[in-house]
């Protein structure tokens, strides 16, 4: 009758009244309202098992204390002797005060990797290993850990300041819980109505499942949110971001977007991964959950479960299935994230854009045989606010949500001060597999977006924003956008779309945008109308595509010739217009690479070419004020000087011919700069436009450390590189993965700098361990406290 309580169950004999496994809840046997009541009041339920030998673990008599300990993340430790038992609640059970779940595993056969995000630096993690029901074969190791108690089933481990629990070299099958103590938790509910407070933790399948949410004790987070994996850590779904409930007075105060295919849940436990968000960090929390096959259910496969091909998840941001980063020269998006400003006059767009949203998302070729390949997300904002509604890597789902939101949304027929900034902001934090393309949709008469408090202002470069600016038929000038988003679209290297507020498709166009995103050109004038605008634009040699893009009030007697004078077809090449734009996918292999020339001319106002391609030819990878260096920055270190200098900058580049140089810049640097590169024919083969803009001077609050040098790069504390220098280098042996220090045996530290001095718990030490004081005579007491502990014994005579 006390929430968060712990239940011991001791027994040598098999339970009478079980019955047969069911994920039916309507049948209400015995074994389901034990689920029901720790589900409610938050229970774990532990199972000491001391069974004569020979004992068949098959049965459901024996099987129900492995089904009950899974579904309610507790455990079941089979025990030989008196001695054991008594080892195991001094040991074992005693390490149990406040205990909070930050990984649980069942019946696994290979090793796997825990985030386990402790309160503070120092604090114990705790891992519990124990052999699956009727395996006889040794438990694995866990990196960087001394061994706090052992059995014949099970074995207690524990370490401190981890980063990463790896569990290795498992010999059979096994089940794993790692814990910490800290009174920051949290309460989860899944409910059919996202007006009902409470709920518990069954899903129901076949039927749309709201759920909410309420911490406690966390600091202040920035955003929150969830997914579901199974017993055996195979992804069920993708993450759901939180947002506030808009009822006021709830116990529950944050909420999740409905899981509507509730069918693609494998009946039986599943296990919430829950993550709070502080700037790319988190802290990590699981709760236990059950899918109900209920009486109307009926799977198109029945017995589904979750396809082999999806890889057991490491808890973090990064959350896809058999992850697939590119590592060629080709930089090419890997996330496409969807922003929608909810103004009325931009309905017609959203229409078209679902209509044709299977198709765009095809473009990409997002799934192959074995894996998923890009991430898709959602966010939508007006005037009060600006939320991320979901994100998947799955495109199915991902068109079948966006299909379903499109006409739910509320539209203005004006925004006074939009939060456009801030869903900028939100897309950054939800660039999990970048490089993203963002496509942020706004009214051009939209005029205002309102300030935001970010602290620091860098567009990353690996993400880069483009703004449909839709025509609300009183503007006329086509270029219109609210500065700060026009800021955001010159440093992220993205492009200004006009559209007509009519259009009927738009599939041409996003195939003109996805795969291309090599800037060659780019070059406006604000008078187009008086005189013809002719300028220079640049082909690579040997690209994969080429795009050329023309923005202008009424567009008019266009003309193009490649490098030798030839002329190149306009109206051919057209793959999307409007009156005021065109998109020109041209095969350029038909023609003279190098300077062409381009003649616009406009009704009214200024125009602008941007030439893009996809491109294998080189990438430019950062900038450094050294010759010789390997890691370079992401910005210019010159631009957040504090100090005038007149010393050079190098730009690492790599070219496809896996040839390596160093392009030295001098001082006087101007924004945006060019790169131009010729191959030993005087063949263009490489020609990029880069706008970087940094705080000038620096500001030292972003830098870990909180210093910078006179060009405004910060100063790493020692063990640390990157440029914010949040990058660990991590000591000889250790591997660095997902931002943290993988130790090798014996070792243990931030940087896995530490050698272990006490090998295991017998090992004489003046050392504390997790569970134990030493007063300064010498004696040993216990400091610790449970919230309820409930023994129940039943023993067979």
């Amino acid at each position: 009758m006390k929430s968060h309580s712990i239940v011991l169950v001791f027994t040598d004999s098999p339970a009478s009244d079980a019955t047969a496994w069911s994920h039916r809840f309507e049948d209400k046997n015995l074994e389901q309202l034990c689920l029901q009541i720790s589900f409610l009041w938050r229970s774990k339920v532990t199972f000491l098992l001391s069974f004569p030998e020979k004992t068949d673990f098959t049965q459901d008599g024996v099987d129900v204390y492995r089904r009950l300990s899974m579904s309610t993340h507790g455990d079941y430790i089979i025990v030989k002797s008196a001695d054991e038992t008594s080892e195991i609640l001094r040991k074992v059970i005693s390490t149990s005060f406040f205990p909070e779940n930050v990984g649980v595993g069942f019946e696994l056969e290979v090793g796997t990797s825990i985030n386990p995000t402790p309160d503070n630096d120092g604090d114990w993690v705790f891992t519990l290993l124990t052999t699956a029901m009727g395996d006889t074969k040794d438990l694995p190791d866990v990196k960087g850990t001394i061994v706090i108690s052992q059995g014949s089933g099970y074995k207690l481990v524990a370490g401190r300041n981890m980063k990463l629990v790896t569990i290795t070299s498992p010999n059979g099958k096994y089940n794993y819980r790692t814990y910490l103590q800290s009174k920051n938790t949290l309460l989860f509910d899944y409910n059919s109505d996202m007006m009902i407070d409470v709920g518990n933790g069954i899903v129901h399948l076949g039927v749309t499942m709201h759920s909410t949410i309420r911490t406690f004790g966390f600091p202040d987070y920035q955003s929150m949110s969830y997914h579901v994996v199974q017993w055996n850590e195979k992804l069920v779904r993708e993450a759901f971001i939180a947002f506030r409930r808009p009822q006021e007075d709830c116990t529950f105060e944050w909420a999740f977007n409905p899981w509507v295919n509730t069918d693609d849940c494998p009946p039986g436990p599943i296990m919430q991964v829950h993550l709070l968000n502080y700037n790319g960090y988190y802290k990590g929390r699981v709760t236990p959950g059950y899918c109900d096959q209920i009486a109307h259910y009926s799977p198109q496969v029945q017995g589904f479960v979750v396809p082999e091909n999806q890889n057991v998840m490491v808890r973090e941001k990064t959350r896809v299935i058999t992850p697939v980063e590119s590592c060629s020269i080709n930089d090419s998006p890997n996330q496409f994230i969807f922003i929608l400003e909810q103004h009325i006059g931009n309905l017609k767009i959203y229409q078209t854009l679902a209509a044709e949203i299977e198709k765009i998302v095809n473009l990409v070729n997002p799934v192959t045989e074995n894996s998923y390949q890009k991430e898709f997300t959602l966010l939508v904002f007006n005037d009060v606010n600006s939320r991320v509604l979901f994100s998947s890597y799955n495109p199915n789902n991902f068109i079948k949500k966006f299909l379903e939101v499109i006409p739910q949304l509320e539209y203005s027929n004006s925004l006074q001060s939009s939060l456009g900034l801030l869903s900028i902001v939100q897309a950054q934090k939800q660039n999990i597999k970048p490089t993203s393309q963002v496509f942020y949709f706004t009214n051009q008469a939209t005029t205002t977006v309102a300030q935001i408090d970010r602290g620091w202002d860098i567009i990353d470069r690996n993400i880069e924003f483009n703004f449909f600016t839709i025509a609300d038929g009183v503007t006329t000038e086509i270029f219109a956008l609210p500065k700060p988003l026009e800021l955001v679209q010159k440093m992220s290297n993205g492009r200004i779309i006009p559209l007509s507020g009519n259009e009927n498709t738009l599939v041409n166009l996003f195939a003109d945008i996805m795969p291309t995103n090599a800037l060659t050109t780019d070059n406006e004038k604000y008078d187009c109308h008086s005189s013809p605008y002719t300028l220079d634009a640049f082909v690579e040699k040997n690209v994969d595509a080429t795009v050329f893009q023309i923005v202008g009030t009424g567009l008019k007697d266009i003309s193009i010739a490649d490098a030798t004078g030839t002329t190149v077809p306009v109206d051919a090449n057209v793959h999307f217009q409007n009156a005021n734009f065109k998109s020109l996918n041209i095969d350029t292999s038909k023609y003279t690479p190098g300077k062409w020339t381009v003649s616009i001319s406009t009704s009214r106002g200024g125009c602008q070419l941007t030439v893009r391609h996809k491109s294998r030819n080189g990438v430019v990878y950062g900038f450094t004020d050294k010759s010789d260096a390997d890691i370079v920055n992401t910005q210019i270190p010159l631009q957040r000087s504090a100090l005038p200098t007149n010393e050079p900058i190098y730009i690492p580049i790599r070219i496809k011919q896996d040839t390596q140089q160093m392009t030295k810049l001098t001082s006087n640097l101007e924004i945006p700069f060019t790169l131009t590169s010729y191959d030993d024919t005087n063949s263009l083969i490489l020609r990029r436009i880069f706008y970087y803009y940094q705080h000038s001077p620096a500001d030292p609050s972003v830098c870990h450390g909180g210093q910078v040098d006179k060009y405004g790069q910060c100063i790493c504390p020692e063990r640390y590189t990157g440029e914010y220098c949040w990058d660990r280098i991590c000591a000889s042996g250790a591997t660095l993965s997902h931002g943290i220090c993988s130790c090798s045996s014996g070792f243990y530290g931030d940087f896995c700098e530490l050698e272990l001095l006490m090998p295991n718990a017998t090992t004489p030490s003046t050392t504390a361990l997790p569970f134990e004081t030493t007063t300064k005579t010498g004696s040993t007491f216990f400091t610790g406290f449970f919230s309820v502990i409930m023994i129940i014994v039943s023993f067979h005579f």
